[in-house]
């Protein structure tokens, strides 16, 4: 990965604009080629900075905190955290909160618990390790240790629902699904197939 300076460096001479497209960063008009090399460098961390379909000045793109956030976890200048955006039906902006990684479980169930439900979460770690979509009925929660993502599920209705939402944004990561005592390890595709009458599954990455 090339240093952020250089990043920083070539953004403050951009004369395009950068647009958020699914999992990627396109540019419009396309960078002079003595850019392009940079911004390949950081193509995995850029995506975190910009809402799907938003388009702003690709110079300002370090002036967004959650950006800046990201690329530093990425350079090991920040611990990893974890943006949680709330979407709302009756708020016009979504509530965006940083949260270290062992105080996001509770936090999130602590919203469950005391404010409005939200019609959507997404969650994305500052270090690009993981991004989880859900929409409402939201009743999971993420939980991570070291290296291992866990999602607790339920109810058992919407559980295969809330595995192929993390299949679309972590596929084709691999997971061990303990439950009922046995231990099921593959795809989030593949374990959504294994599923059945549960009440609640600890997903552990």
């Amino acid at each position: 990965m090339a240093p952020l300076n250089l990043l920083v460096e070539t953004l403050a001479q951009a004369q395009y604009q950068a647009i958020r497209g699914g999992q990627g960063v396109g540019f419009s008009p396309a960078p002079p080629p003595e850019h392009r090399p940079i911004l390949v460098a950081w193509r995995d961390g850029l995506p975190h900075g910009l809402e799907e379909g938003e388009r702003i000045p690709a110079k300002e793109l370090l002036r967004l905190e959650r950006l800046a956030c990201t690329l530093l976890a990425a350079q090991g200048g920040l611990p990893p955290l974890t943006w949680a955006t709330f979407y709302y039906l009756d708020r016009h902006e979504p509530e965006r909160v940083l949260a270290p990684r062992e105080n996001l479980l509770p936090h999130l169930r602590w919203r469950a618990r005391n404010l409005p439900a939200a019609r959507r979460v997404h969650l994305a770690a500052t270090d690009a390790s993981f991004l989880l979509d859900l929409e409402a009925p939201l009743e999971a929660f993420l939980q991570i240790e070291g290296s291992g993502l866990e999602l607790y599920a339920w109810p058992e209705e919407r559980l295969r629902e809330y595995l192929q939402a993390a299949a679309r944004g972590r596929a084709p990561q691999q997971a061990t699904l303990e439950w009922r005592g046995q231990t099921y390890r593959g795809t989030w595709e593949e374990l959504a197939q294994v599923v059945g009458a549960i009440r609640k599954v600890k997903l552990v990455i």
